[in-house]
């Protein structure tokens, strides 16, 4: 049996060997078919879609150029969008002027640190590093500028943005300032200086937070019926929690009849380095 099964192995060699040319010519044939075949395939395709059906081939090219758009404009709307710079005005205080410029976050989880000067015609102030949280307006303050009447472009640079999801509750646990006992005092009534007119405000803050700040600036407007009459800030030092501080502000220009005054606390609450450590 294993000399039969011996003579059939044999059989096929030999076959194969009688046959090997034949079997490559077979095999290139069909391999020559395949090709062919798929340059038909591709030709039928470019002829179906470029010429029997052009309009509707170049329809679909069209929509992913579409899609390729809308994935940008997801992009613009995943990154933070970039600050806002609002008009310039200025208040005349004495020989300079006081100068304010309101910018604007757009972005409702993005903060930004940032540099900034004043282009003072040719020339830019003294660089000042400045802060905006999420969704925030605002008030840069540059205070009795000489020549502040020619501030014309605020100049925004080294600008860094961090994310913070959080921050509605954040605020809402750590920005809670109670202004209390607001009261103007007018140059005629303070009696103080005789040349140059000297009003003061006066105030009470309380940090109802249970956070203990370092420092938070207050801005503060005066106002005469709608309009500003003056701008100024004071920084309270540190304000602890729960503690309640008497601050005052003086104004060395002449005022109009003043009617009210707004105060804005100013603190970076996502910064750390706004806190004491103990």
């Amino acid at each position: 049996m294993n000399g039969q099964f011996s003579e059939q192995k044999l059989g096929a060699a030999y076959w194969f060997v009688t046959n090997k040319l034949l079997i490559k010519n077979i095999i290139a044939i069909f391999l020559i078919i395949i090709v062919i075949l798929i340059i038909a395939y591709n030709l039928y395709l470019l002829i179906f879609n470029l010429a029997l059906f052009r309009n509707d081939y170049m329809g679909i090219l069209a929509s992913y150029t579409s899609n390729t758009v809308d994935n940008s404009q997801l992009r613009q709307t995943i990154l933070p969008q970039p600050i806002q710079v609002g008009q310039i005005e200025t208040f005349v205080n004495r020989q300079n002027h006081d100068i304010v410029i309101d910018i604007t976050n757009p972005n409702s989880s993005w903060w930004a640190t940032f540099d900034y000067q004043i282009r003072l015609a040719q020339e830019l102030t003294e660089k000042k590093s400045g802060y905006v949280l999420p969704g925030e307006i605002k008030t840069i303050v540059a205070l009795s500028v000489e020549d502040g009447e020619r501030a014309s472009q605020l100049v925004l640079s080294n600008i860094n943005w961090t994310k913070e999801i959080n921050f509605a509750e954040i605020k809402s646990d750590r920005y809670i300032f109670d202004i209390q006992n607001i009261n103007f005092i007018p140059a005629t009534e303070l009696g103080l200086g005789e040349e140059v007119p000297i009003s003061r405000l006066q105030f009470t803050v309380v940090n109802e937070s249970a956070y203990n700040y370092r420092n938070v600036n207050f801005i503060t407007y005066l106002k005469s019926g709608s309009n500003i009459a003056a701008i100024n800030q004071i920084i309270s030092g540190s304000l602890l929690s729960g503690q309640s501080k008497d601050l005052e502000i003086t104004f060395f220009q002449n005022l109009p009849n003043v009617s009210s005054a707004e105060i804005i606390p100013e603190v970076n609450f996502l910064d750390d380095n706004s806190f004491l450590q103990y």
